[in-house]
């Protein structure tokens, strides 16, 4: 009998020391930095070693104090009080240095786990921000807009339908920038895409520097695939880079270039005195040269007049492009670190109201 109970009290100290050790595991997954809890017992190491002053320790240092002749009457009445007090202001501080740690060590919470694919293409959208791209030449529900509110509508929906793509934006003009680098943030490149402007990057076209900075930011991160899907409305005007050098360094790296040209098509019209004359809006598109970019990298080179051929265009290079996407396990983190951090503040206000006021 005493063998059994031996075993059964052994059996459950270990399930008591499995439990607790599992716990504790599982409470440290709580927090980024769980060794910041170290330092929770570093408040009572410094009263340790540096407590307070003593006046009675130091006997040739002479005390100087206000008699009266009632002190012993004060003290009986405020010794009861006084050190109640002392013990309520400490707790508070306790509490707050515990919450301190805490939001130093940066609790989180994980959402359920999903699938997310990585490293299928590297997208780089290049667009055209020129002074021609503020033509009013395409419509929408019968209301005129520009280019370049057509394009940032469509490129935004074409942002937004992405999944495992990393995304950089270029915009061109008189010359060339990376307005957002490779990143699956697409929140962040809609958000930018809205506060391009006509003229942010120069009035001309050079669309030699928009496709060797493409190429560059395209090539940054290993992927399946890399593209580049190029759309102006103008022709190459300026620029350090000549448009063949730029092609060669697309074919050395191996990226894909799609083209789009942009503006609507010739239409008939009446002039001043009613005598019919033809209005060309996309006279300065350069269709060669885009052609010749598409061809010369693999891809194709796409001509929308109206809103929803462009739509298309984007849909078909997605449909194009399409590539085997490997998924790997992802759980999305929300950081709770303002938590604690208020509850500290509360203790620290609650302690020095408590000893100001007591």
């Amino acid at each position: 009998m005493p063998l059994i109970i031996k075993k059964i009290l052994k059996t459950c100290v270990l399930g008591l020391l499995s439990c607790s050790f599992e716990l504790i595991l599982r409470i440290m997954e709580l927090f980024v930095w769980p060794f910041v809890f170290l330092l929770l017992p570093l408040p009572f190491f410094i009263r340790a070693l540096f407590p307070y002053a003593d006046n009675k320790s130091d006997t040739q240092t002479p005390i100087i104090a206000l008699r009266v002749p009632f002190y012993q009457q004060i003290v009986g009445l405020s010794s009861g009080t006084y050190q109640t007090k002392v013990k309520i202001v400490k707790w508070p501080l306790i509490w707050a240095w515990i919450f301190c740690l805490c939001a130093v060590a940066r609790p989180v919470w994980y959402d359920d786990g999903q699938m997310f694919p990585q490293n299928a293409r590297n997208i780089v959208l290049a667009l055209d921000t020129s002074g021609s791209m503020n033509e009013t030449d395409f419509n929408v529900q019968n209301q005129p807009v520009t280019r370049l509110d057509i394009v940032k509508s469509i490129v935004h929906d074409f942002v937004q339908k992405r999944m495992g793509d990393e995304i950089s934006l270029i915009i061109f003009g008189s010359e060339a920038y990376t307005y957002t680098p490779l990143t699956y943030d697409y929140k962040v490149i809609q958000s930018l895409l809205q506060e391009v402007f006509v003229g942010i990057a120069g009035e001309l076209t050079a669309i030699g520097d928009a496709l060797a900075m493409s190429v560059a930011n395209a090539v940054q991160v290993p992927a399946q695939s890399s593209i580049v899907i190029l759309l102006s409305d103008g022709y190459a005007n300026t620029g350090s880079v000549q448009v063949e050098e730029a092609i060669r360094m697309a074919q050395k790296n191996q990226v894909k270039v799609y083209t789009v040209g942009i503006g609507s098509a010739p239409r008939q019209t009446t002039d001043f005195f009613g005598l019919p004359r033809i209005v060309n809006p996309s006279a300065d598109l350069d269709e060669k040269t885009l052609t010749q970019i598409a061809q010369k990298t693999g891809g194709q080179y796409f001509r929308a007049t109206t809103a929803d051929e462009l739509k298309e265009i984007y849909q078909t290079i997605d449909s194009l492009e399409k590539s085997q996407k490997d998924e790997q396990p992802f759980r999305p983190r929300k950081e709770l670190f303002f938590l604690p951090l208020l509850l500290s503040m509360i203790c620290f206000f609650i302690a020095w109201y408590k000893r100001r006021f007591r």
